[in-house]
């Protein structure tokens, strides 16, 4: 039996390669390929399903991410949401209702309640907020009333600080610090008081209102108080009643 040799096309006669005969039919059956329309079509169907979980997670990242934009009355420099809870926890509807169990942390990990028609879940998630707050432009001393040269504006991670830090830089000026504060630490409430209007002991004047009628007598101030601030008064008759502490230096008490 002769042996037929065929080359590649193209090849040096010098250096001339062997191709393999394609294997002939065994048993008069060939062999089986998966034809390529049909993988074609399998890697479209995963693709599909795949993007279309991608898209459901990403609009509810949007849907979130618009929902906690809405938390803060001056809008943040970015805001991102990262949803911790997996996906066959979530209630799956095109207009969920979302709800901040507490409204005391608006960044960080947070829980949000997620409603869709009758369903209810909690959300595990993590906010995070890059915003504008106040730091001290220098060193500051205990007791020393801050002016507009103290205080200086920095652009950074809110998530990340261990308290909520001030941004109203009109509520800062003319402020007392309780406590000595370092350069570039953030300002918090707690950090600072508004100057006392009124001292323990010194007389005020206090009216109280009502339906149809209206009561002004003096008394002297039980505590410290700084404008808008709570304050005891022992009225001239030995009550005692609590309001707080006007513009004008006086006492208002709802009735």
């Amino acid at each position: 039996m002769s042996v037929i040799k065929l080359f590649e096309p193209g090849v040096n006669s010098n250096n001339r390669r062997l191709i393999r005969p394609v294997t002939p039919a065994i048993n008069g059956q060939a062999q089986r390929h998966r034809p390529a329309s049909l993988r074609r079509r399998g890697l479209a169907a995963v693709c599909l399903l795949v993007f279309s979980g991608t898209c459901a997670a990403d609009t509810l990242t949007d849907q979130l991410t618009a929902f906690m934009q809405r938390q803060f009355s001056t809008p943040p420099v970015s805001l991102a949401v990262v949803v911790k809870t997996p996906a066959k926890q979530r209630p799956d509807c095109e207009a969920p209702q979302f709800s901040l169990p507490s409204r005391n942390r608006t960044w960080g990990n947070i829980s949000i309640a997620m409603v869709c028609d009758t369903q209810k879940r909690y959300l595990q998630a993590e906010v995070e907020v890059t915003g504008r707050y106040l730091v001290a432009a220098r060193p500051i001393a205990g007791s020393q009333t801050l002016s507009a040269d103290d205080i200086a504006w920095q652009t950074g991670r809110l998530d990340l600080l261990s308290s909520l830090p001030l941004t109203d830089k009109l509520w800062a000026t003319g402020s007392v610090a309780e406590r000595a504060i370092g350069s570039g630490q953030p300002l918090t409430a707690a950090m600072l008081r508004r100057p006392w209007l009124i001292k323990m002991g010194q007389p005020v004047q206090v009216s109280a209102q009502g339906e149809g009628f209206a009561i002004q007598n003096t008394g002297k101030a039980m505590n410290n108080a700084a404008v808008n601030d709570p304050l005891q008064v022992r009225m001239d008759s030995g009550q005692i009643v609590n309001g707080r502490l006007m513009p004008d230096g006086s006492v208002h008490v709802m009735l």
